[in-house]
């Protein structure tokens, strides 16, 4: 079977090679270097501020969105509260009136001579149905969440990042140049 894979006789020898002692190695990097990459990171962090800038002039911070929404919430809650019927006005269930009493007998309708018309019962309703109180009580919920997001959107400054500067070198007396601590 060896002839298939190409093997030889039984004396098969693995030879494993010295291992290599570890190195180290230092990179130097100059001074101009670094000075280079934080003149870099600065212009563009500043470029970013900018833009972010521009986009809290047209859209507002983070708070002001939130309080924009919750202004938007406040007024679908008002809405809702004055669409709802107010007054002592019948909000009962009421059937459709007939003039007169319709009365069945098998396959034929008939109505008794003389028959006036019919008047509709009233039903007492609450004072304050359950559904207008909720709906107010939703309304100063949702007025006070506004007011409290106003408060918080005008006491919230923009954020920026803080622009880097040049790192700051110091020479050791192998003429390394190495960042301040």
């Amino acid at each position: 079977m060896s002839f298939l894979f190409g093997g030889g006789g039984n004396d098969s020898q693995l030879i494993i090679p010295e291992s290599e002692k570890p190195r180290a190695f230092q990179t130097v990097i100059p001074q101009k270097s670094y000075k280079d990459l934080a003149e870099s990171m600065g212009r563009t962090e500043t470029e970013y501020n900018r833009l972010l800038d521009t986009r809290y002039d047209m859209t507002g911070t983070g708070a002001q969105i939130g309080a924009k929404q919750r202004g938007i919430e406040m007024q679908e809650a008002a809405s809702y509260a004055s669409s709802l019927p107010k007054g002592t006005a019948d909000q009962s269930f009421r059937g459709t009136p007939r003039e007169f009493d319709i009365k069945s007998k098998g396959n034929t309708f008939e109505t008794a001579a003389g028959q006036s018309p019919k008047a509709t019962p009233t039903a007492a309703t609450p004072a304050k149905s359950l559904a207008r109180q909720a709906a107010e009580t939703r309304y100063g919920d949702a007025k006070d969440y506004y007011l409290e997001a106003v408060k918080k959107a005008k006491s919230t400054p923009r954020s920026y990042m803080k622009p880097t500067k040049d790192p700051g070198f110091a020479q050791n007396s192998a003429d390394i140049y190495l960042p301040k601590k």
